[in-house]
């Protein structure tokens, strides 16, 4: 029997237990143990610590069973949802965030709104009414993934203020001034679907390589930098992911 490496947690289907905390990390076993007690959390699943041990210590390839159980616990979570991960008409978004076994100072941002991209956004336009929503939605997924899980996972360490980040914030402001506004609440749907236009072709610019459009590639690029760069060796091998629904949120 294979090793289990990816834990469900959410109403009727959670594997962990808060006394898990070594191979969920502290927050997935809290999350498993909450859902144990039919407290409401959003469905999702964790990847073990161990799988960031396995990671480092057999030349940067993960277990081969990995990816089968991933896939199926997204399905465990796409049906208790009625979602699906990457539809064009009925898209299921993600958060992804890291973790250890003990809260510690400096951990990677969360990764919201993994799955979004210009084929699944059509889909959430015509689920909500709302196009301005979701391409402000877009262009933030695009702006924190490709500075959290793009320039830093490619070990980049551009000049003071010249990093990602800092550089589609400068187009922003270009956006804002072109239109004679102030706020980014006061740009309008099609100029932030042009934004996330300038987005993405400013990260092609700039780190060389184009913002992932493919829905699993977003999925595993924050993994491959939570297994990669850690905060130190300890904190690599207690490193986890967790993939939980943002129920009805586009932050």
């Amino acid at each position: 029997m294979s090793e289990m490496h990816v834990y469900r947690f959410g109403p009727g289907m959670t594997d962990g237990k808060a006394d898990m905390k070594n191979l969920l990390g502290g927050k997935g076993a809290n999350l498993a143990e909450m859902a144990l007690l039919k407290i409401p959390v959003p469905p999702g699943c964790t990847i073990t610590t161990e799988v960031c041990t396995f990671y480092n210590e057999n030349k940067q390839t993960y277990p081969s069973e990995l990816d089968g159980q991933l896939k199926k616990a997204l399905k465990d979570v796409e049906n208790s949802v009625g979602a699906v991960f990457g539809d064009s008409s009925n898209p299921l978004l993600l958060s992804v965030r890291s973790g250890a076994r003990t809260s510690m100072p400096g951990m990677m941002e969360t990764v919201l709104n993994v799955g979004l991209n210009d084929s699944t956004r059509e889909g959430l336009i015509a689920q909500s009414g709302d196009p301005r929503f979701v391409y402000d939605a877009q262009r933030r997924l695009i702006q924190m993934y490709s500075d959290v899980v793009m320039e830093k996972a490619s070990g980049i360490e551009p000049e003071e203020g010249m990093g990602i980040r800092n550089q589609l914030e400068h187009e922003l402001e270009n956006m804002k001034e072109q239109n004679g506004v102030t706020e980014d609440t006061d740009l309008t749907a099609e100029n932030l679907k042009d934004l996330v236009d300038i987005y993405k072709g400013k990260v092609l610019e700039v780190l060389k390589k184009p913002f992932p459009e493919d829905p699993w590639e977003q999925l595993w690029g924050p993994f491959q930098l939570f297994s990669i760069h850690g905060m130190g060796k300890e904190q690599k091998l207690t490193e986890k992911l967790k993939i939980f629904l943002r129920n009805g949120e586009l932050l």
